[in-house]
């Protein structure tokens, strides 16, 4: 899966560098070539490696750094949109593609929508597809297979995580009821729920509606309609806190301390298995050792160094809010 990490070093014959940053400059990648073996096939596969296991290391010592700054809270909120009805009511199959569309309301912090699970209540056996959407834009971000069977609720774990950083999204959740009928789901269960021109609060953070558009159209908001019940479909959710996210708009400022990081983790990797290598061509260990250790003061600077250049929200949400503190002077 692409992460926002990706490339954030690179080296002479890989992809290229969204910092600009080549560990060429360190260990070219002839050197890295000695170092291959039974472990890895090619220097390109060791150094990946290693620059995946450095981005997880000053990641996790980043975040340990700021954990203090972080609400100690993960889940906002854990819900569920599509409540099936009491009466097994039965819907004819439609022309549309019908669901859910989940609208994350944020603008001032960094969300993640975590989808656990979908259930389906269909009258209809065989399998389908549901279809997760961005309908800001019309992307297909997602496309869950489902084995439906006829007068059962079948549940599909999704597992899969949207993010909302500093910005609202609208996510639909959709599959093709052109031949399949299914049975009456409300959106919501019982109880006072606001709702206002079709979208329903479902939380502090999420707004929610049942939705259809025609098959063959590009499904953004000018084509999408609000409609009564969710065709069977029911999402089941969590808003979380992303720190990881809030991470990532600072990956430059943390460039050098993976690159100085990956060095340190391939002269280590040099270091101990220098005696595989040495059917090969001479190594000495003393070198690798002093690379190692001089590789791993550099990191440790340049770590430092970011650590002092990055600044955590204070949005009261995820992040504590730190007020400032003003001293005022009482005249006699």
């Amino acid at each position: 899966m692409a992460t926002c990490f990706d490339n954030i070093i690179s080296y002479k014959g890989g992809c290229e560098s969204v910092s600009g940053l080549l560990l060429d400059n360190l260990i070219p990648i002839r050197e890295a070539e000695k170092y291959t073996g039974e472990d890895y096939a090619s220097a390109g596969e060791l150094i990946e490696d290693k620059i995946n296991f450095a981005i997880e290391n000053v990641v996790s010592d980043v975040t340990s750094h700021f954990q203090s700054s972080y609400i100690p809270r993960t889940i906002l909120e854990d819900k569920r949109a599509g409540f099936i009805a009491e009466t097994q009511t039965e819907k004819a199959a439609s022309p549309y593609f019908r669901g859910i569309e989940l609208r994350i309301c944020n603008q001032d912090t960094f969300l993640s929508m975590y989808v656990s699970s979908i259930d389906i209540y269909l009258n209809y056996t065989g399998a389908l597809n549901v279809l997760v959407i961005d309908t800001m834009t019309g992307e297909t971000l997602d496309t869950i297979a489902v084995t439906s069977v006829a007068g059962e609720v079948v549940t599909t774990y999704v597992d899969k995580t949207y993010n909302a950083e500093k910005r609202k999204r609208r996510i639909a959740f959709v599959y093709d009821c052109t031949s399949i009928p299914n049975y009456l789901t409300n959106l919501i269960g019982e109880g006072c729920i606001t709702c206002n021109k079709g979208l329903y609060n479902l939380s502090g953070y999420v707004t929610g509606r049942s939705i259809k558009y025609a098959t063959g159209s590009t499904p953004i908001l000018a084509n999408i309609d609000g409609h009564t019940d969710t065709a069977g479909l029911s999402v089941n959710f969590n808003i979380h806190c992303d720190n990881r996210t809030w991470l990532c708009a600072h990956r430059s400022t943390i460039a050098l301390a993976v690159l100085y990081r990956t060095a340190e983790l391939i002269m280590e990797y040099a270091y101990f298995n220098s005696d595989r290598f040495n059917t090969k061509t001479a190594i000495r260990r003393e070198e690798l050792n002093a690379r190692m250790m001089k590789y791993h003061e550099d990191y440790n600077t340049h770590l430092n160094t970011a650590l002092k250049n990055i600044k955590t929200p204070m949005d009261g949400m995820c992040f504590i809010c730190k007020q400032k503190s003003k001293s005022i002077i009482t005249l006699p």
